[in-house]
């Protein structure tokens, strides 16, 4: 009796060190851990306040000849997904002001589709963007719509946690106004300095 039950033990221990997994050679052996800034699937919501710069040139229309407007301000709101680690589309809402010597507003409100490119260093992020979109432009009693609009913007973020990042950019706006009569038409031109926040999730 007492060999089957030794028997029997002998099985057991030898089984249960059958199924043990082995302890690696080395315990200090560390993984490599690759973080990045943003991964595909990133969104971020980005709110900005700007000054509107006028850049003055001649035209038919009197509203944009040279001289006529003052700078301005704006306000933006928008959201944003990347695609990839580098790569983001999004849709930004603006709505800017600029009133004219003549102590009248003109006011505008664009809605635009954005792609942006976003190499980054560290925690320093450096977005360009190309954007198109649609505007309502509102001088007196006279509104167009919808204008066009194409926006390039190039700037600078710090990506102060993990969901915020802080920083500035620069703006330029392209509005052109097209009329039945020709001689009516005529080209908006601003540029712009942001300061802007992104929460990002």
């Amino acid at each position: 009796m007492k060999k089957s039950l030794a028997l029997v033990c002998a099985f057991l221990t030898l089984g249960a060190a059958a199924f043990c997994q082995e302890e690696p050679e080395d315990n200090d052996e560390k993984f490599a851990v690759n973080y990045t800034l943003n991964e595909p699937g990133d969104q971020y919501i980005n709110i900005g306040l700007m000054v509107t710069f006028p850049m003055n040139f001649g035209g038919s229309f009197p509203l944009f000849r040279s001289g006529q407007m003052q700078t301005g301000g704006a306000g933006t709101l928008g959201y944003h997904r990347f695609l990839t680690q580098w790569f983001d589309l999004g849709i930004d809402v603006t709505f800017g002001y600029n009133p004219t010597l003549g102590e009248n507003i003109f006011t505008y409100v664009p809605f635009v589709l954005s792609a942006t490119f976003q190499p980054n260093f560290k925690r320093f992020e450096f977005p360009l963007t190309m954007g198109i979109g649609v505007a309502s432009e509102s001088y007196l009693n006279r509104t167009y719509f919808p204008g066009l609009i194409l926006k390039p913007q190039a700037g600078v973020f710090y990506r102060a946690t993990p969901s915020w990042s802080f920083g500035v950019r620069y703006d330029f706006m392209y509005m052109p106004q097209w009329y039945d009569d020709s001689s009516k038409n005529d080209y908006g031109l601003f540029s712009s300095a942001m300061i802007s926040a992104r929460y990002h999730f």
